[in-house]
């Protein structure tokens, strides 16, 4: 992968993004992108979001142009209060190709604990990851081999988030949890990288800064096991 670049988490105006998803695909194509990933706001109070009657509406645009580009429909929720995760719409959502669940077990952010989205598992059949989570902080109470096992288990994917807004003192999120990446290194657990973009195409480059950390930790093969969930679309 280091000369490929990939991106699974980009927002677009069907949530609070400012481009259309065919922009995203345009600019993706002319920066030599071979996949990406359009992860749009699900339903919460917390921003501008897909609302759940329109999510088929998304759902069957983003399929529309899979014939013009590597791209994957996702969407990102809100793990927390702020979403109907009781109501949550199954059947519509395991026709995505992935689900990222931001704030799982962030007290900063009202996040659910790790075990109750371990319940959802049993109505999801897609794969599910974690986004821009400080891992060693909101997970610092619990057995990490444990925790680890569960990944592993469920095939839940860690994304490598590379936009500024998550980091501390200007240090991203997975480098503050280095120590927890290579612990999973040679565990079957899956790696995604994601820019999280919303307002400036060129953030989507910052994937690299994201790609390098994986190439530093010997994470390839992480980052090829999510890759690899893909295989037979």
């Amino acid at each position: 992968m280091e000369n490929e670049l990939i991106d699974f988490h980009i927002h677009s105006k069907f949530s609070d993004g400012i481009y259309a998803v065919e922009d995203i695909i345009n600019f993706a194509k002319s920066h030599g992108f071979k996949m990406i990933g359009i992860s749009d706001h699900y339903d919460t109070i917390k921003t501008v979001s897909i609302k759940k009657n329109k999510l088929l509406d998304y759902i069957t645009f983003l399929n529309s142009l899979k014939n013009e580009f590597n791209l994957k429909s996702a969407v990102e929720i809100d793990f927390s209060p702020r979403t109907d995760l009781e109501n949550l719409p199954f059947d519509q959502l395991n026709s995505l190709d992935y689900i990222l669940f931001e704030y799982v077990q962030d007290p900063l952010w009202d996040g659910y604990p790790f075990w109750k989205l371990i319940d959802l598992l049993e109505k999801i059949n897609v794969p599910i990851g974690l986004a821009h989570n400080n891992i060693m902080r909101n997970f610092k109470d619990v057995d990490m081999d444990e925790f680890v096992d569960v990944l592993e288990t469920h095939k839940i994917f860690i994304e490598i988030n590379a936009n500024d807004i998550y980091t501390i003192l200007s240090e991203y999120f997975f480098n503050l949890s280095e120590e927890f990446f290579k612990l999973i290194r040679n565990r079957e657990i899956p790696i995604s990288v994601g820019s999280d973009m919303h307002n400036k195409l060129d953030d989507m480059l910052k994937v690299k800064i994201g790609l390098t950390f994986i190439r530093n930790l010997n994470l390839e093969r992480n980052l090829q096991l999510f890759l690899e969930l893909f295989k037979n679309d």
